[in-house]
């Protein structure tokens, strides 16, 4: 596989998506929008295991120019997860997968960063924000900008000209790239390695600052979801899946492929992000065919017979057995006499089939 050659395509499908008239919960965007994703993660595997453009124990001046750029693999794999949507008519389950693609997200642009972070790309001030995060694959809204914590019109303040020091760089940063490329265009000598170099990093920068304003976009979006209350990541219905069919047709759905996407392309910082399931199918089958037909005892059959006979389901007793008679007890032989002689004289009354006749014929 010739790496340069795939990431263009995989830009410019990338591309075509972006710029895609049709709407994005219709079938055929979504379809492309999968076939795009496949495309970009099996080009990452390809980096990932057998390319070697990248190694733990190099920094930024040991990679080469042409492979700066494959840094932001993640970053374009975001873009196209976060318009994954699943065609369902449930409102629940489609708000539940929504959440489950948008954290998938988020985790992408967060290795995207760590990447760049690990090779001193990252701006200073978005790599000291980084480092804050309790968890790297789990960002929350308020750790994205500083916060007094005390003066929430301060806390608003520093909050807004954050965004608009961010705003600023990234206007420069576009300029920068605009003046580099004409450059490249109108440089007629072939060494210009060092003009490329300096365009590739600036674009990283550039990435990470919309990364980090997509971050809360994305947070938001969540928040808003998990409000609704129809459903949430941990509960949802396992029926609610999709079949085996459709998850082998589409690896961004429930299928262990997806697990690769949570791989960044180098990380020498030691920061591992968690990885995120969709849903292990392999685990489940398994403990299906291996397990119990429907549930494990969970007792003891003692314990089983001794809780029932406190709750009192148990029947106790039965039918009365009859003692041996007692020759020398004289009034209990009387009394059983006359019962028997009652019944001779009630059944010499009343014969059998004498009881009701008025249905007969």
């Amino acid at each position: 596989m010739n790496s340069s050659l795939e990431y263009d395509k995989f830009l410019k499908e990338v591309a075509l998506i972006k710029e895609s008239p049709s709407r994005q919960d219709s079938k055929d965007y979504q379809e492309q929008l999968t076939k795009c994703l496949a495309h970009g993660l099996n080009l990452k595997t390809f980096i990932q295991t057998k390319s070697h453009l990248f190694s733990t124990n190099e920094t930024l001046d040991d990679v080469s120019t042409r492979s700066l750029r494959f840094l932001s693999l993640d970053y374009y794999l975001a873009q196209m997860m976060v318009r994954k949507q699943v065609l369902t008519e449930s409102p629940t389950q489609r708000n539940a997968l929504r959440l489950k693609f948008l954290q998938k997200t988020i985790q992408l642009l967060a290795q995207f960063l760590v990447s760049l972070q690990d090779y001193s790309i990252l701006q200073d001030s978005l790599s000291k924000k980084l480092d804050k995060f309790e968890s790297v694959s789990e960002p929350k809204l308020e750790e994205l900008y500083s916060s007094s914590k005390d003066d929430e019109l301060k806390d608003a303040t520093l909050k807004r000209q954050e965004k608009i020091e961010l705003y600023r760089a990234g206007k420069d940063m576009e300029t920068q790239i605009k003046f580099l490329e004409n450059k490249l265009n109108d440089d007629k000598e072939d060494d210009n390695e060092e003009v490329l170099r300096e365009l590739y990093l600036t674009q990283l920068k550039q990435l990470a600052s919309e990364s980090w304003n997509q971050l809360e976009q994305i947070l938001m979006e969540m928040e808003l979801l998990k409000n609704f209350g129809n459903s949430t990541i941990q509960d949802t219905p396992e029926r609610e899946a999709p079949n085996s069919k459709d998850s082998e047709k589409d690896p961004t759905r429930y299928t262990e492929k997806l697990e690769s996407l949570n791989k960044p392309l180098i990380s020498k910082s030691g920061k591992v992000l968690r990885n995120f399931t969709l849903l292990n199918k392999k685990d489940q089958l398994k403990s299906q065919v291996f397990g119990y037909g429907q549930y494990g005892p969970t007792m003891t059959v003692e314990e089983f017979l001794e809780k029932e006979f406190e709750e009192n389901k148990v029947l106790q007793g039965g039918p009365e057995v009859e003692e041996e008679a007692n020759e020398d007890d004289n009034e209990t032989n009387d009394l059983a006499t006359y019962k028997a002689r009652a019944w001779d004289d009630f059944t010499e009354s009343n014969p059998k089939g004498s009881g009701n006749t008025m249905n007969r014929g």
